[in-house]
């Protein structure tokens, strides 16, 4: 019995491992702050976006991701903040709506 049931823990423990495996992503976006990107109106215009981030960043917002209509928590923050109100691509991982950012490039236009 012992040990069909230890059979059982370990199945059970390898299934969880890769469902909890985040999936690679490359995205295209901006860097924006947490409390206006929830926003529904525009907090600034997009001429002095990058010093509104700034500044909301340094209030205590937190970086986060705007990409194809979506807004990503960022989990490693320290790698992202010199990008602050720019157009990025971002390569990571993804696990539900958080990003592990593992590659970061401006993104001229």
């Amino acid at each position: 019995m012992k040990k069909y049931l230890l059979s059982g823990a370990l199945v059970l423990l390898i299934s969880a491992s890769f469902v909890f495996k985040g999936d690679d992503v490359h995205l295209k976006g901006v860097i924006e702050d947490s409390t206006c990107a929830l926003s529904k109106t525009q907090m600034s215009p997009l001429d002095s976006r990058i010093a509104c981030v700034k500044k909301c960043l340094k209030a205590g917002a937190y970086a986060v991701l705007v990409a194809d209509g979506k807004i990503y928590k960022i989990a490693n923050q320290k790698a992202v903040l010199k990008y602050a109100g720019e157009n990025v691509s971002v390569d990571g991982t993804l696990t539900n709506d958080t990003i592990q950012v593992t590659k970061i490039t401006e993104d001229k236009k």
